[in-house]
């Protein structure tokens, strides 16, 4: 009797023991928090802004380059008839330079564009991973507190039945054998108390980790059993599946990122081609003033007339500052190119063989699907099958007790049948609780495996096309 006593203390204490004044939240809290404090998911959105800055930057390319310019030249030494000048300063006042190769320039936009929707699709991915991972998350902890709870009330029922059992034994009206089996059969449910509060704790660290809290703040609102079960249609499933299968492979972010992959390396294969198809325009220009500074040269001339020296000033300019402009339009084009061993060739190889392997990526990513929802619908439908038949389960069992506890003390019965009757009931119960607990992870793992987060849709009846 000591044990039993020493075995009621601990279940008080630890259905009194919890973490200090926890932030109790709905499931639609709990997502927000674990998608505000995700790293990765910072991370993806991060990404995102910078795809979408590349793209400005591809659009920048248009827009010339507007620059002023100082500089100063010095000649030293003999320069030599020839030389007019020994130097110049020149000051250009805006300077605009501006190129391009049209291919090049259009499936470089291209990539950078669809390099921003696989960003925007990576953001999606992961909010949908972690959604799944919260929602798990949340109804294990809903799961292990409802298990705590079945638990604790078969010890007290267990309790119940050894006192009748004790109070019969007192008055001759059982062996002392049933006494000891109700003792035993009391102790015996000691393990699963203990498991069950176990499990509740490590339930509580990950839900607190998956929401990255670095303490145990935040706990699940909410009842198990009280929730809402949908029905799931169990008529042309396989059509049903077909149609999520087809929904998926239209929703599924990774989808469109394959997709996406295959027109970047496509566009940048052809960005690459374009340089021996398009030559490179340039065009730039200038106005500004510079002073030269004309070579002092020996420019006398003797003639029969006498000595002349002519007035050059014309040719080397005048040492003073004067207005200047240029204009200036080109044209170049890559001849290398045209070559199987120039390094823009073979840029263009490596771009064929991406396509290639994200192709290949694409199909295998297709086949997982077809796998994973034939996996997850069939979960679903048979965690909805396994609530209907233990909740019908658990009314009988119910049932099945009480007549047993009534028969128990009349006599009809042994104590071990009544024992039998009180576990099929935990049986019973257990079996409902995981059911509803599989019914809500499954139909997780199909709205993360379809990529349609509308339940109406999943749920819904084998529609026409």
């Amino acid at each position: 009797m000591k044990r039993i006593f020493l075995f009621y203390i601990l279940i008080f204490f630890f259905s009194k023991t919890a973490f200090a004044d926890p932030l109790y939240l709905s499931l639609d809290e709990a997502l927000k928090i674990g998608l505000e404090s995700n790293h990765d998911y910072k991370i993806a959105a991060l990404k995102e802004k910078e795809s979408k800055e590349r793209v400005s930057k591809v659009w920048s390319e248009l827009m010339p380059v507007v620059e002023s310019e100082a500089s100063i030249t010095r000649q030293y030494g003999e320069s030599g008839f020839l030389s007019l000048s020994d130097g110049e300063d020149s000051i250009k006042f805006v300077q605009l330079k501006f190129g391009i190769n049209p291919g090049v320039f259009y499936n470089s936009l291209q990539a950078a564009e669809k390099s921003y929707i696989i960003s925007k699709e990576d953001v999606r991915r992961i909010r949908s991973e972690i959604s799944f991972v919260v929602i798990q998350s949340y109804f294990d902890l809903l799961l292990t507190e409802e298990l705590i709870k079945l638990h604790r009330e078969s010890a007290v029922l267990l309790g119940i039945n050894l006192k009748d059992v004790e109070n019969m034994y007192k008055l001759g009206s059982v062996p002392k054998f049933e006494l000891l089996q109700a003792q035993v059969q009391l102790l015996n449910h000691e393990p699963e108390i203990f498991s069950a509060e176990s499990k509740n704790r490590v339930a509580i660290e990950h839900f607190n980790y998956v929401l990255g809290s670095e303490e145990n703040k935040y706990a699940a609102r909410g009842d198990i059993l009280e929730m809402d079960v949908k029905k799931v249609p169990l008529k042309n499933m396989d059509k049903k599946i077909d149609q999520l299968i087809s929904l998926a492979i239209k929703s599924r972010p990774e989808v469109e990122q394959l997709r996406k992959k295959i027109e970047v390396a496509t566009h940048l294969k052809e960005a690459y081609s374009s340089y021996y198809i398009w030559p490179s325009f340039f065009l730039g220009g200038y106005y500004g003033i510079s002073k030269p500074y004309p070579n002092e040269i020996d420019s006398s001339i003797t003639t029969p007339f006498g000595t002349m020296t002519p007035d050059l000033s014309s040719v080397t300019g005048k040492e003073e500052w004067q207005r200047n402009w240029q204009v200036r339009f080109s044209a170049s084009y890559r001849w290398g190119s045209l070559f199987s061993t120039d390094t823009v060739r073979s840029l263009e190889r490596e771009e064929s063989i991406k396509i290639n392997q994200a192709k290949e990526e694409l199909e295998k990513f297709k086949r997982a699907i077809s796998v994973n929802i034939n996996s997850s619908y069939s979960k679903l439908i048979a965690a909805y099958l396994t609530i209907q038949s233990q909740k019908e389960n658990v009314k009988t069992a119910q049932e099945g007790l009480r007549i047993a506890r009534e028969s128990y003390k009349e006599g009809v019965i042994k104590n071990s049948d009544l024992l039998a009757a009180e576990l099929s009931l935990t049986k019973a119960r257990t079996l409902y609780i995981n059911a509803l607990y599989s019914y809500y992870v499954a139909l997780a793992e199909l709205k993360r495996d379809s990529g349609v987060e509308d339940e109406n849709i999943i749920l819904g009846e084998v529609y026409e096309d």
